[in-house]
């Protein structure tokens, strides 16, 4: 539970504006929430205490969704993930952890907070050109203003970055981390609702600096985006437009379990909320937030996809990594709208 010391200034503050009462009330709601849904369901799995060779985490992604749109070959089960973020998940598994059998692959800018000793290597994806990505058709934005400044993790690139980690290192555990189906929602409908938004207001508004970032811009706000009613987004093209997300990146994941030799899991590292209400009376809740906990962000696919050919596992000590300085850090949050 939040512990929070009130002055009298903050009082006073509180009855000339009310809503900065119901916000402290809610942390104190939420936080209950929470403590009541680990309570009955626990903390979540520890993933590098199960039995893979290759764990393949889907940023974002919802145990629903992958079950309606998976087809690929192996054995579904959930798990409950520890973290309801990113930064929390990675925390939970990797923080004070030395895993020196498992090399990372990471399409998410906050694996530049697990420590140089916990895995034998850690390779990132950088963001590109969203104009580059495949499962982008640049012809069919009608607003090129959308398309400026604008960056991707491309799923190709995450395939073959793993690999090359792969080939690099033939007898470790590999994780590798897609960031679809997490926002920007670069499928047919996702570009959609980016350019409704664009037509109905200014994009310059949403972008840090007043220009360019227009995936950016629009990547952790575009849910703030859509409880807006001035815009006006149906929530049922939303979850279409997350649905599309993930199928673009479905094939990625199935190529990386036939190339990689071992037994396969696809996971996440936590689902999505899309306009559901976690409590009776409560407005409704988009994106993912760690002081939350619901089955939709918690409940994650264990895809299993299992092998005869077992990978002979071996510890090595740690070898430098090829990780972003922190002013590369702080680029790549940007672009992707986190910073």
């Amino acid at each position: 539970m939040p512990h929070t010391k009130y002055s009298l200034g903050s009082v006073r503050r509180g009855l000339r504006n009310p809503d900065l009462v119901w916000t402290e009330l809610c942390k104190y709601l939420w936080s209950a929430h929470r403590t009541a849904y680990e309570l009955r369901h626990g903390d979540g799995v520890d993933v590098l205490a199960e039995d893979w060779d290759d764990l393949l985490i889907l940023d974002a992604c919802r145990y629903d969704a992958f079950a309606a749109r998976n087809r690929i070959d192996g054995t579904l089960e959930s798990r409950l993930s520890a973290g309801s973020s990113s930064p929390g998940w990675i925390d939970a598994n990797f923080s004070g952890e030395t895993h020196h059998d498992t090399v990372y692959v990471s399409g998410n800018a906050f694996t530049a907070d697990i420590d140089d000793d916990v895995f034998h290597a850690i390779y990132t994806v950088p963001p590109e050109p969203v104009t580059e990505a495949e499962a982008v058709d640049a012809d069919a934005i009608t607003n090129p203003e959308i398309l400026e400044d604008s960056y991707v993790i491309r799923p190709e690139t995450v395939v073959e970055k793993a690999i090359e980690a792969h080939e690099r290192h033939p007898r470790k555990r590999l994780i590798v981390h897609f960031l679809q189906p997490h926002v920007p929602l670069i499928g047919e409908t996702g570009l959609e609702i980016y350019q409704q938004i664009a037509s109905e207001g200014d994009l310059s508004s949403l972008s840090r600096g007043g220009r360019g970032d227009r995936f950016g811009a629009l990547n952790v706000q575009l849910y703030r985006v859509v409880e807006d009613e001035a815009f006006d987004i149906d929530i049922g093209d939303l979850r279409q437009a997350y649905a599309e997300t993930l199928d673009l990146v479905l094939p990625y994941a199935e190529q990386l379990t036939r190339e990689l030799s071992g037994k396969s899991v696809i996971s996440a590292d936590h689902g999505e909320l899309l306009g559901e209400r976690l409590l009776p009376f409560t407005d409704r809740k988009y994106g993912h937030f760690e002081y939350l906990a619901a089955d939709e962000l918690r409940r994650v696919p264990w895809h299993i996809v299992d092998s005869d050919d077992r990978r002979r596992i071996v510890e090595d000590v740690p070898i430098e990594s090829v990780r972003m300085d922190e002013e590369e850090v702080t680029e790549k949050l940007r672009v992707l709208g986190y910073r």
